[in-house]
């Protein structure tokens, strides 16, 4: 009776853990039937953890103010079906505001009354990631549609997403767990979460958001410096396994041999696999900080050398990340589309014209004819919600980012910070894109968000809370 008394209260998180995971293997929850079913899910999920609730009443729970925040948001959205223009999509959208909640209340709740929830969701988290990291590689040296797309004359890696600067950001959000997790696994274990660093450095290379790779390049230097003692040489294995599996990719496929690239991409995960054993092995200082200052330099060699060999690969990092990055190219396109949605925003500025009806009304005011997002996410609710629901979610997002870099600066331990960049990495990447409407995405952000304001950071994840 006691364990399925155990059972029937972590029932949610399973629920919830089921949620995540197909409606990340399904196309993000991005198009309508498996977005129905994640909300669904979700709800089911929150339905559960509020009959426990409803049994036990832990006051902590109701502690929390994104939870309060987003709610908010929700009954003004809510109220919105009312005047919108699309009332079918905002009732849609207003349930999975629903499932955002519930995910919120199922985490907060778990975390706050089981120890170690924390590390226990990391996991899923970096478990889910490395499969979908694994598989957009594959796709891409396949070229297997729809999880490989063909932009600007590049193939880019999208794996379930489809879209690739979504798999780019849901692998930059596991990527500081996994090496959270690497930090503190048992040394049998640490092996595997460096291979997962690889798969997900390879995926975030292959996806070619050029926003994706910059964060690369800083997460990776906070967790070199951050935790220096235990993390440098992990870290720089996994980096320079990642970022050769990715060149030798580009490379190799473009050459049309993608059965040497797949070969070449499994030896290099195995080599962060049987990398991180020798630097569990290395005792010494000077071994380890020898190989250190190694790793980096070999890298640079081998992707100079990756440079001079593939001309695919050239032309790819020229046009990319050459080219693509100036302001010439880049800026005009986000300025016709943020004139466009506050043009639409104009109609309708006090109440917006209902949330989820953005692309119908865009479609009036639209400069950039290419998309049906503003590529803000402050703007684009500005839009359906007007100046009332930007507010709120302006305030949601402000509170996330200020309890973010609190959790940064005085966490209780490396999982609780490495989730606090995770939920900045989402931020940023919606202040210029549109992750925020892939659901599984934004999801895993309220999973992020609520283990934040849990602050839960011990133990494996079996245990009651005292």
């Amino acid at each position: 009776m006691k364990a399925m008394g155990y059972v029937a209260e972590r029932g949610s998180l399973y629920v919830l853990y089921a949620a995540l995971l197909i409606g990340s293997l399904w196309s993000g929850g991005y198009f309508l039937a498996p977005k129905w079913v994640l909300i669904t899910m979700l709800l089911a999920a929150g339905a559960w953890e509020l009959a426990v609730w409803l049994r036990f009443r832990p006051r902590r729970t109701l502690r929390s103010p994104a939870f309060w925040i987003l709610s908010a948001f929700a009954v003004f959205a809510a109220a919105g079906v009312a005047w919108s223009v699309v009332p079918p999509d905002t009732i849609r959208e207003v349930l999975l505001l629903c499932g955002y909640l519930a995910t919120l209340l199922v985490v907060l709740s778990q975390a706050r009354r089981y120890r170690g929830t924390a590390a226990s969701v990391a996991a899923w988290l970096v478990y889910a990631a490395a499969f979908i990291a694994a598989w957009g590689v594959a796709a891409y040296i396949l070229r297997a549609p729809p999880y490989t797309t063909l932009l600007d004359n590049i193939y880019r890696a999208g794996s379930t997403f489809e879209y690739p600067n979504a798999l780019s950001c849901f692998c930059l959000m596991a990527l500081p767990l996994t090496f959270a997790l690497l930090a503190r696994a048992p040394e049998r274990d640490r092996p595997l979460f460096a291979a997962a660093a690889a798969l997900q450095v390879t995926a975030i290379i292959l996806a070619f958001s050029r926003l994706g790779v910059a964060m690369l390049a800083v997460i990776s230097i906070f967790y070199i410096l951050g935790f220096r003692r235990r993390l440098t040489l992990p870290v720089l294995i996994s980096l320079a396994s990642g970022a050769i599996a990715a060149g030798l990719a580009v490379a190799l496929t473009g050459a049309q041999r993608p059965a040497a690239a797949v070969a070449a991409a499994t030896a290099l995960m195995l080599a962060a696999y049987l990398g991180q054993q020798l630097a569990t092995a290395m005792q010494g200082r000077a071994h380890r900080a020898a190989t250190a200052a190694a790793v980096p330099l070999l890298v640079l060699a081998a992707l100079a050398l990756l440079a001079r060999w593939s001309d695919r690969f050239h032309s790819v990092i020229n046009q990319r990340f050459r080219y693509g990055i100036a302001l010439s190219k880049l800026l005009p396109h986000r300025l016709d589309t943020y004139s466009g949605a506050e043009d639409a925003f104009h109609v309708h500025p006090l109440a917006g014209t209902g949330l989820g009806s953005f692309a119908r009304v865009y479609q009036s005011y639209a400069i950039a004819v290419y998309t049906k997002f503003a590529h803000n996410v402050v703007l684009q609710t500005a839009v359906e919600t007007g100046v009332i629901g930007a507010v709120l979610l302006a305030a949601f997002l402000l509170y996330v980012t200020g309890l973010s870099v609190w959790r940064l600066l005085t966490g209780p331990g490396v999982v609780t910070r490495s989730f606090a960049v995770s939920s900045l990495v989402f931020i940023i990447y919606n202040m210029v894109d549109w992750e925020w409407y892939i659901p599984a995405l934004t999801a895993w952000f309220m999973v992020a968000v609520a283990c934040l304001e849990a602050g839960d950071d011990e133990g494996s994840g079996g245990e009651p809370a005292l």
